[in-house]
């Protein structure tokens, strides 16, 4: 089953805590910059000695591989087929391996381990992916019928073994730590449109089909299982011999589920919290059954206080552990104060900011008065983060759930267990969590309420000094005592009862949150000169990192690409009046003459449109009219229909190449798949529409407002009025989702079936509506209502196409759309934004952290380069290029001569 996704921006989130660990700045992978040890390379290196025929051993990503060094024919691998896993802990990995390998050499079956034991903790941890966790060695028969012989043999030397439970996996017989799975053998993938690499297998008449690593058993259609059971039809989900009932599943990780529940007998609704054994190893052969077992005892010492969940019940079923918990209906205190908080309006009121006050206040009153019982009984909680505190939105009562870090110092195990933000970040520190760990999370929690930003504190030590009074500032409680509260508690200057006491006690006087003020700080110009210094400053030449540090979704899938890669750092800096570093550029060049194409999506954002798109307004049209090429003649061309992804924006890309080489087979390829958008298009009384697996997208990156972009350059390059006509019906229908969420302000989901989440960005939102709808002249009360809705100083991130500096940009179009000041006063107000919460100054030059929080990206769509652009058009309200603003100067007729001539001219 495929998860269904919010929004398709949900496509380029990647796990960024794998990426902060190499260095304090920007995000790196992880592992790639992690030094193995050898323990497990130097137990199976000598065995490889004294063979008649040699072997080698060689080291890839998280795997150490074990093969013949000079493959025959006999010892290819086929494509796919029935492969082997092996699981273990850390106190018996060795002589695992020491027995696997032993008898896979004396088989002559290739196969590859985990490099170290570390390698293994990690790839068995609560963050690993459920459908990979546990894979310690992988055995690759090269037919079925040694996978069956080499499967037996395994089993004679492994089955009074342990190891995790592989969920992709079936067991072999009763051995704790053997499986199997039909799946690929030999690396095959396929591109997808976002650029994404998916593994793939073959069906028997050629077809790739996805190879996915499902958290449970499946083959597919044309193979079976090769040691059948029959399978019990469980039509309801129970547990503990059907005494609880399993209604929803809460949420998922690799250590186990949590399920709402009832009680079959009573009717008593619950939590069970599951765990995995060996899962999450830890220290002291420590494993989420232990976490739980530990959670339960803090749990029942802190029954009958309130403080906690009470529990019901606790018990094994088949090889898990449960913990039976009780439910209670509570909103986690994120949503608590973000349905409450003024910062997240565009028309912050006096009453709203009061409301906002007298709700914060009996919250975290509460929650210091929690915390200082339970440390009272001698309990260190450990992990304390806003999604562990459920609040009761009627009482404000506070209960504090999760408690698998929790323990007694000097009598328990330290459980090690922390969220980043949340803990006291100073280096060197011991691993085991405090009290002084519990305070100061609690003061980063109530900063993070009034404005979730926490995680910037790792590039921002001034942020308790310096962001902080301008958040209490803004949300109208200068005159509180917050300020002075968070400061002590993260600073562990005052107790939690203290804290408490002042919270509840102190004189205090509300005032009108966010007043305006003309823009202030560090000048536009300064900014932007300050962060092409820091763009130029942080280039890398070394292969192992990309040339701009950029955002991990650029890192895994193109570090050259437009939105998220090199080409749009450069483009940045040379839009903005700044040349990149002669070695950076050598490098970029280098790496994009020796791309593989094959390996390329073809989309703008992310692929060879958006890079062929840059390297026409560098001026470099040879590479241009290469990746072009690509872009058109690829199978994924017509593979989706957005802007960002798809044919739109490849459409952008064609009618910027006809506009500047005067080649009529771009224009060509340009209405080709302008046809082939409205074939595949859907009309009903909003407008037109396309539909993607049931599914339709709302807005610029991915929706049909990106789609009547492409139709409305479309129409001014050819004359023909019908693609305008269809591209308003496009834009009508994204712009029919409009709700009013905040009085006077309009405001669109992500998707059609989302009435819940709304989103106010260019990727996803209403900037992204108004940056075509001004293109439309759409100028009414509708596009009035969108524009409110990006009237912001608060948002997220900073980023271009999902943060501040988008609602600028938008801001700035409609100003030089209209000549009419307020635009710029709006947009000021998003750029303040950027200035107060997000503008990093180094001694390099300015930058701001990329999405998350936790580090610097420079990349276009998110980063440094984005921001600079949006501040450089602050000064310069110039044309937006990648909206072709030019066509505005001036309407084309293609078909004639004259239009020709118009065009060179255009194009010069």
């Amino acid at each position: 089953m495929v998860k269904k996704l919010r929004g398709m921006r949900d496509l380029r989130h990647i796990d960024k805590i794998a990426y902060l660990r190499p260095n304090k700045r920007f995000y790196e992978p992880g592992y790639a910059h992690y030094q193995p040890t050898g323990e497990l390379l130097d137990l199976v290196s000598p065995m490889l000695e004294d063979r008649e025929e040699p072997w080698e051993i060689h080291r890839s990503d998280v795997w150490t591989h074990v093969l013949p060094a000079k493959r025959a024919e006999s010892d290819r691998l086929p494509v796919q087929g029935w492969k082997i896993h092996v699981s273990a802990i850390e106190s018996n990995c060795q002589d695992v391996l020491a027995k696997v390998a032993g008898m896979a050499l004396q088989n002559n079956i290739q196969f590859k381990f985990a490099n170290d034991i570390e390698t293994l903790k990690m790839m068995t941890s609560k963050r690993w992916s459920r459908g990979g966790s546990g894979k310690f060695i992988t055995l690759y028969p090269p037919t079925d019928e040694k996978f069956r012989e080499i499967i037996e043999k395994a089993y004679e030397i492994l089955r009074d073994d342990v190891g995790s439970y592989i969920l992709s996996d079936r067991r072999y017989k009763d051995c704790r730590c053997l499986y199997y799975r039909y799946g690929g053998i030999t690396q095959l993938t396929r591109i997808l449109y976002t650029g994404e690499k998916q593994a793939v297998i073959l069906s028997p008449d050629g077809e790739k089909i996805p190879d996915h690593r499902t958290p449970y058993f499946e083959t597919p259609p044309w193979t079976s299982d090769p040691f059948p059971e029959e399978q019990a039809d469980h039509a309801e989900l129970t547990l503990n011999n059907g005494r609880y009932l399993v209604k929803e599943a809460l949420g998922f990780s690799n250590t186990g589920g949590v399920y709402l529940s009832t009680e079959l007998a009573t009717g008593r609704e619950c939590v069970i919290k599951e765990a995995r054994p060996y899962i999450e190893l830890g220290g002291n052969n420590t494993d989420s059954v232990s976490r739980l077992l530990q959670e339960e005892k803090i749990l029942r010492m802190l029954g009958g206080t309130g403080l906690v969940p009470e529990i019901y019940d606790s018990f094994r079923d088949w090889e898990n552990h449960y913990l039976v918990e009780e439910y209670f209906p509570a909103s986690d205190i994120r949503l608590v104060m973000l349905e409450s908080s003024p910062l997240v309006d565009t028309k912050p009121s006096l009453a709203s900011s009061q409301n906002f006050y007298s709700i914060y206040k009996n919250v975290f009153v509460n929650a210091l008065r929690s915390m200082d019982r339970i440390h009272a009984q001698g309990i260190v909680i450990g992990d304390v983060s806003p999604k562990n505190i459920l609040v009761d939105k009627e009482t404000m009562a506070v209960r504090f759930i999760d408690l698998e870090g929790a323990f007694r110092p000097g009598i328990d195990e330290p459980q090690r267990l922390h969220t980043p933000e949340f803990r006291i970040p100073s280096k060197g520190r011991e691993l085991n969590s405090t009290y002084d760990d519990d305070t100061f999370a609690i003061g980063v929690i109530m900063l993070y309420a009034i404005f979730p930003i926490a995680a910037m504190q790792f590039l921002r030590e001034d942020l308790f000094t310096c962001v902080l009074p301008t958040l209490v500032r803004d949300v109208g409680w200068e005159n509180t005592s917050i300020l002075s509260i968070i400061t002590q508690l993260v600073n562990n200057k005052i107790t939690c009862s203290q804290a408490a006491d002042l919270l509840e006690s102190s004189p205090y006087t509300i005032e009108h949150p966010i007043k305006r003020h003309a823009l202030h700080g560090p000048d536009p110009i300064k900014i932007c000169n300050e962060m092409a210094r820091f763009l130029v400053s942080n280039y890398r030449l070394e292969e192992i990192y990309t040339v701009f540090p950029v955002d991990p979704f650029g890192q895994r899938d193109n570090p050259l690409s437009f939105g998220f890669g090199a080409t749009g750092v450069i483009h940045a800096l040379s839009k903005c009046g700044f040349d990149a570093p002669l070695p950076a550029i050598e490098r970029y060049r280098s790496e994009l003459s020796n791309l593989k194409l094959e390996e390329l999506a073809p989309g703008f954002l992310v692929g060879s449109s958006g890079i062929a798109w840059c390297s026409l307004e560098a001026g470099d049209n040879g590479t241009a009219q290469r990746l072009l090429k690509h872009a058109n003649n690829n199978p994924l061309t017509r593979a989706h229909h957005s802007l960002y992804f798809g044919m739109a924006g490849i459409g952008m890309a064609n009618l910027a190449a006809y506009l500047r080489l005067k080649d009529r087979d771009y224009l060509d390829a340009a209405l080709g798949l302008a046809e082939t958008l409205i074939e595949q298009a859907r009309e009903n009384e909003r407008g037109i529409y396309w539909e993607e697996d049931g599914q339709v997208w709302i807005g610029f990156g991915y929706g049909q407002s990106g789609v009547a972009l492409f139709l409305l350059r479309l129409s001014q390059v050819t004359g023909e009025t019908k693609w305008r006509t269809m591209g308003k019906k496009a834009l009508q229908y994204d712009m029919s989702w409009g709700r009013e969420l905040e009085p006077g302000n309009l405001t669109v989901p992500a998707n059609a079936d989302d009435a819940v989440t709304y989103e106010h960005y260019i990727e996803e939102g209403s900037a992204g509506i108004i940056k075509v709808a001004i293109r439309y002249g759409m100028w009414g009360n509708d596009l009035d209502g969108f524009i409110g809705d990006i009237d912001r100083k608060y948002a997220s991130f900073a980023g271009l196409i999902f943060g501040l500096a988008g609602f600028a940009d938008v801001l700035i179009d409609a100003y030089r759309y209209t000549s009419d000041e307020k635009y710029l006063a709006m947009a000021d107000t998003s750029l303040q934004g950027i200035i107060d919460l997000y503008l990093l100054k180094y001694e390099d030059g300015y930058a701001t952290p990329g999405e998350n929080l936790f580090r610097i990206t420079c990349d276009y769509a998110t980063g440094v380069a984005g921001v600079m652009r949006t501040f450089h058009r602050r000064v310069n309200p110039s044309e937006d290029e990648f909206c072709l603003d030019e066509l505005d100067r001036l309407q084309i007729n293609a078909s004639d001569e004259q239009a020709l001539k118009q065009v060179e001219t255009l194009s010069h």
